[in-house]
């Protein structure tokens, strides 16, 4: 398997976990606390986020990078999916009247293309740091 196969096939292993996280936070405070789908899908990508960068770092990209250089670029992804995540909800849920959870898939396979992306070239990415 090529490296950049083996590296999204990675990245779509460590995506699962942190969609898990994701969802999870989403369906038990839409289901439980009643929150709002649009809010509680930030909620979620945010937890998700977090658990991304860690095991995206250790495992995806296996990085060696200063987390004061990574973690910014990471996060500036994140926060532009998250962003994004919660518009496209709105679209979808608010004025397109799809079910909660449907919308939530279909936004996240946008999403992984986009992020994987981003990350491969540009968080994990340094000119100054040889790749492993």
């Amino acid at each position: 398997m090529n490296s950049l196969l083996k590296q999204f096939v990675s990245f779509l292993g460590v995506g699962t976990i942190a969609t898990s996280v994701h969802y999870a936070l989403l369906i038990g405070l839409v289901e439980v606390a009643a929150m709002s789908a649009v809010k509680a899908s930030g909620a979620g990508a945010l937890a998700g986020a977090i658990t991304s960068y860690y095991l995206n770092r250790n495992f995806t990209f296996n990085s060696s990078l200063p987390h004061r250089k990574v973690m910014p670029k990471f996060f500036a992804v994140a926060a532009l999916a998250i962003v994004t995540n919660i518009l496209l909800m709105k679209l979808f849920v608010e004025i397109l009247q799809f079910q909660y959870l449907f919308s939530q898939v279909i936004v996240t396979v946008i999403l992984i293309i986009i992020t994987f992306g981003l990350n491969k070239i540009w968080s994990f990415h340094d000119a100054d740091y040889a790749e492993k």
